[in-house]
C-alpha cells in the first residue's frame, strides 16, 4: 500500500502560481481508497483555492482529523464542509477540548486580539447548525486506528520532556474558562516498511514527548520522519534547541525532519545548520511525499 502526504495550507509554498499561503496547517493523507483530511487552516478561502488547484474535491474527503482546536488549524472547517454538495455526514475526529472555545487569558490581550482578529473566539468555530448537521463530531482521548497503517497518538497528559505550550489561552470547560493545559494536541503515526512516521500538527506535547509516545506505541520501529508543525518557535535558547537536537540524533537516529508552520525560522535554521540538508527538508503547499506501507 502507499500513501500520500499533500501539504495544502502552511506558511510557504512550493512557488506555484495561484497557490495562497497562510498562518494555518492543513495535509491530505491519501491511499487508493481513503481521503483523511489533517485540519483545514485558517482561512477557508485559502483552503478550498489550494485544494482546487491541486485536484482535491472536497466530497471526497472521507474523514476529518484536527491536531487541536486553534482557530488557525479548524476554521477552514465551514467552507470545506459548505464547498462538499453530496449530503453524506463527514466525520471530525479530535481530542473533546478540540471542539471548546478559547480566549486570550488577559483581558488587555483579549482585547489587542478581538481589534486585530475581530473575534474573541480563539478555539474551534461558531459554525452555523446547517454546517454542524453535515458534520459527525466523534471525540477521542485514546490511540484511535484511522486506517491500519495511521493512527493517533492519544492525549499526552504527562510530559517527560518540556512542551511547546503557549500559557496565554483559556479554554471553556463545562461554561468556565480556565487555564488551557492543550490536551488536545494530537499527532498521527504512519506505519510505513521503513519504519513510522510522525505527522504533527503544531506539536504543543513537545515533538520529543510525541516521538516518546509513537516509540511506545510501536516499539520495535525506528522513526524516519518527523512532519509538520512542531512549535519549536516556543524554545527561545541554543541551549533548549541544542538539547532537542542531541535527543534526535543520539536517541532517534536523526530522523528526516519536515518541519514546518509553527516550527519557527531560527530553529530551521538552527536544525539545517546542525544536520545538514539531508536530514532538514522544505515541505511546502503543494508538495507531497509517498510512502511505502
Amino acid at each position: 500500500m502507499q500513501v500520500k502526504l499533500t501539504n495544502i495550507c502552511d506558511i510557504e509554498t512550493d512557488g506555484t502560481e495561484g497557490f495562497i499561503p497562510s498562518n494555518g496547517l492543513s495535509f491530505l493523507i491519501e491511499t487508493e481508497d481513503k481521503k483523511i483530511l489533517f485540519d483545514t487552516g485558517d482561512k477557508g478561502s485559502i483552503l478550498t483555492n489550494n485544494m482546487r488547484l491541486l485536484n482535491i474535491d472536497p466530497n471526497s474527503i472521507d474523514l476529518l482529523v484536527l491536531s487541536h482546536g486553534h482557530w488557525d488549524h479548524t476554521f477552514g472547517i465551514e467552507a470545506l464542509v459548505t464547498a462538499r454538495t453530496e449530503k453524506n455526514e463527514l466525520v471530525i475526529i479530535g481530542h473533546p477540548h478540540a471542539f471548546a472555545k478559547r480566549r486570550v487569558a488577559k483581558l488587555t490581550l483579549r482585547v489587542a486580539a478581538f481589534l486585530k482578529y475581530r473575534w474573541y473566539n480563539l478555539g474551534f468555530p461558531n459554525l452555523p447548525d446547517d454546517v454542524k448537521e453535515k458534520l459527525s463530531f466523534q471525540p477521542i482521548t485514546e490511540p484511535y486506528e484511522l486506517i491500519p497503517v495511521l493512527k493517533t497518538i492519544g492525549e499526552i497528559s504527562e510530559w517527560k520532556e518540556k512542551p511547546s505550550k503557549i500559557d496565554k489561552l483559556t479554554i471553556k470547560l463545562d461554561n468556565k474558562y480556565v487555564k488551557d493545559e492543550l490536551l488536545d494536541d494530537l499527532s498521527l503515526v504512519l506505519k510505513t516498511k521503513e519504519g513510522i512516521v510522525v505527522i504533527c500538527g503544531c506539536g504543543h506535547a513537545g515533538v520529543l514527548n510525541i516521538c516518546a509516545r509513537a516509540k511506545e506505541l510501536y516499539p520495535d520501529e525506528e522513526i524516519k520522519s518527523i512532519i509538520g508543525g512542531t512549535h519549536l518557535v516556543a524554545l527561545k535558547t541554543d541551549e533548549e534547541l541544542d538539547y532537542v537536537a542531541d535527543k534526535l540524533e543520539k536517541e532517534y537516529n536523526k530522523p528526516s525532519l519536515y518541519f514546518s508552520h509553527c516550527t519557527g525560522k531560527r530553529a530551521i535554521k538552527y536544525l539545517t545548520k546542525r544536520f545538514g540538508e539531508e536530514i532538514v527538508k522544505s515541505f511546502r503547499v503543494g508538495n507531497e511525499l509517498i510512502f511505502d506501507c
